[in-house]
């Protein structure tokens, strides 16, 4: 999906600033613009990225949880134009940022199946074989993770193979 995506034409012609990235999973390739976990982290920088990779995707999977539980449409395949699709996402998020603005408590449903509680993170065990354009990100990923996550005492350097 991620291929035939507007916004990644959008950092592929450097409209986004180069300090923001996408957050995906294993399952898709990393890249210079989308930041995927390690699969066999190291103690130290890729420890420590991985751990603030699985943080900021929990933030942002807990939030399209609150999405789907205030807004049934958002539950499973919506069947209009792409055009029309992206519209009523919009109007559910400005909805939904009212009613928290507003303090509207969300709708209570049991056993919430939708949401993905990766608590054992087990996105770190998939190994998807990935061909050669798929390894562009990975020396950026490299760099990403020792700028960003190095110890305290700048131990634990990567080698730029990721894996």
């Amino acid at each position: 999906m991620l291929s035939e995506n507007a916004i990644r034409q959008l950092f592929e012609r450097r409209y986004v600033p180069a300090n923001c990235h996408l957050l995906g999973d294993s399952g898709y390739p990393c890249k210079p613009s989308l930041l995927t976990p390690y699969l066999q982290p190291r103690q130290g920088p890729q420890l420590n990225y991985n751990r603030a990779h699985k943080t900021t995707r929990a933030v942002v999977e807990r939030g399209i949880g609150q999405l789907k539980r205030r807004f049934h449409v958002l539950h499973g395949e919506v069947r209009l134009r792409p055009e029309k699709v992206s519209k009523v996402i919009i109007a559910c998020a400005i909805l939904h940022n009212i009613c928290k603005v507003r303090q509207i408590a969300e709708p209570l449903e049991d056993g919430d199946e939708d949401e993905d509680n990766d608590e054992d993170g087990g996105e770190e065990d998939i190994h998807i074989p990935q061909g050669n354009l798929a390894q562009s990100g990975l020396p950026y990923r490299a760099n990403f993770t020792n700028l960003h996550f190095r110890d305290a005492d700048g131990a634990g350097a990567a080698d730029g193979n990721g894996v």
